[in-house]
């Protein structure tokens, strides 16, 4: 299927802008332009932690901080959780993205079932 750019009419300069990075030179300026975003990855070391010790401290007694630092924990954990995420739609969204190499500009195309 053949994609249409938005504002020229031209279907034979539209490329998927993945593919038309890939085919870019190393050296080429334009290269950091198109690069993609940056992904992340998942670490639940330090949440996992903090709800340890929050665990320790409500066994050992110490009730209000140990449900503190487990509400810390939790808190933590979704702030990670939510980072990745987003750094997933981020990166399908450029995936998604197409390049008019006649006009220069990107634009994601529309569903045709929509």
């Amino acid at each position: 299927m053949a994609f249409v750019c938005p504002d020229c009419g031209m279907a034979e300069q539209v490329v998927k802008l993945d593919h038309y990075y890939l085919a870019l030179p190393d050296g080429s300026a334009l290269k950091s332009s198109f690069e993609p975003p940056a992904t992340r990855t998942a670490s639940y070391g330090v949440p996992l932690l903090v709800a340890a010790v929050g665990a320790f401290f409500l066994v050992d007694g110490a009730t209000v901080l140990g449900l503190l630092l487990l509400l810390t924990a939790g808190v933590v954990g979704m702030v990670v959780s939510r980072g990745v995420d987003e750094a997933r739609k981020a990166r399908a969204y450029w995936e998604r993205q197409m390049f008019c190499r006649h006009c220069a500009i990107r634009f994601v195309p529309e569903d045709p079932a929509g």
